[in-house]
């Protein structure tokens, strides 16, 4: 089939997820196309289409505007003859119902914190599928009268592929996955929580791909010497090297939609501390391959509905301090291990196949 994916086409997770997609769909052995939506005009990079690195690839339409037009949808699918679109975090729902009635297949998944009870019928009506990628978005979806198909999301191979070495500790290196430090990061608990913690053994890196709350931090690192921020977005290879070489990851978060650095954390064999919320404890299990910190209700709100946490800073605070026992990173890395064999991307790969199969009709037999 010949299919195609509307997103981000950068790194952000959005832009991750559809570039993954893709590459699931090619092993299925289809010719995929991608209509590269441009960032909002009042983004901090408007306009914004990434052309470099693991971004250049063959087949990349750059859309005109972020709001695409319905007559450049039209022309893009008739031009590549798409059976199928894929589409991620999209509401244009006009324009998705007008590919629709041209006999185009519409699949689209969102973020289940954007996802709003008054999204029902426009998404029925512009959607052939919506799918999920988490079991919690699933039930979500269920509630909504929405049966929605899951795909079961894996470790990725190029996450398998990344080599970095581990510096025997001390320090203990903590990476903090900030990525644009939106308000599901709960930054300022997690910086005043690991600064109670005396242990000199542990380091805190604070990975953002954006300047924001740039006072805040720096205040902090200068504060601790051992907090440590990088503010500055990397290329995909060194962002997973310097991930990989730390010894922990901690990402206590109000909430999630996907979680791609949980997989990562995953992937390279990592302890991940993170709240007892799905879908975070959907991946993370408690003393298995990470520690889970109790959750209770934040004054954040997600424009869905859905419910927003932040750990209770005690247990964060604790939680943090185990990580200096060696003893215990090395099991809870065994499990992160085991976690990683049972989140395989052939198994993601099936899921789409038997989405496809599901959502596409096969061809009618010639007589």
């Amino acid at each position: 089939m010949k299919l195609g994916i509307v997103a981000h086409w950068f790194n952000r997770g959005q832009g991750v997820v559809a570039r993954h997609v893709r590459s699931a769909l090619d092993e299925l052995g289809h010719d995929t196309f991608v209509l590269a939506r441009p960032t909002r005009p009042t983004n901090r990079r408007p306009a914004f289409v990434d052309r470099e690195d693991v971004w250049s690839q063959p087949g990349v339409t750059e859309a005109s505007h972020y709001d695409i037009p319905r007559r450049e949808y039209e022309d893009w699918a008739a031009e590549n003859g798409l059976d199928a679109v894929f589409f991620d975090q999209n509401y244009q729902w006009e324009e998705i119902a007008g590919l629709r009635r041209q006999g185009v297949r519409t699949l689209g998944r969102f973020v289940w914190e954007a996802f709003a009870p008054s999204d029902v019928p426009a998404a029925h009506a512009a959607y052939d599928v919506v799918y999920s990628l988490t079991a919690c978005e699933q039930r979500r979806y269920a509630d909504l009268g929405i049966d929605s198909p899951r795909v079961v999301w894996g470790c990725h191979p190029e996450l398998l592929a990344v080599t970095a070495d581990q510096p025997e500790p001390p320090p203990v290196r903590l990476f903090f996955p900030g990525g644009f430090l939106s308000k599901r990061k709960p930054i300022r608990l997690l910086l005043r929580a690991f600064s109670e913690v005396d242990d000199p053994r542990l380091e805190l890196l604070v990975k953002a791909q954006v300047p924001r709350r740039a006072a805040f931090l720096d205040e902090m690192a200068e504060r601790d010497s051992r907090i440590r921020v990088m503010r500055d977005d990397l290329p995909t290879d060194e962002h997973l090297r310097l991930f990989a070489s730390c010894h922990a990851c901690v990402a206590p978060s109000r909430w999630e939609g996907l979680g791609l650095h949980l997989y990562e954390a995953m992937a390279f064999g990592l302890p991940v501390v993170t709240t007892d919320i799905p879908p975070m404890n959907e991946i993370v299990r408690d003393g298995v391959n990470g520690i889970l910190v109790a959750p209770r209700p934040s004054e954040h709100e997600t424009r869905s509905g859905i419910p927003a946490f932040d750990p209770e800073r005690g247990e964060l605070v604790a939680a943090i301090e185990r990580l200096a026992d060696p003893q215990l990173r090395a099991r809870l890395a065994a499990g992160a291990r085991q976690t990683r064999d049972e989140l395989s991307w052939g198994r993601t790969v099936a899921g789409f196949r038997d989405l496809l199969a599901a959502a596409v009709p096969a061809p009618a037999a010639s007589a």
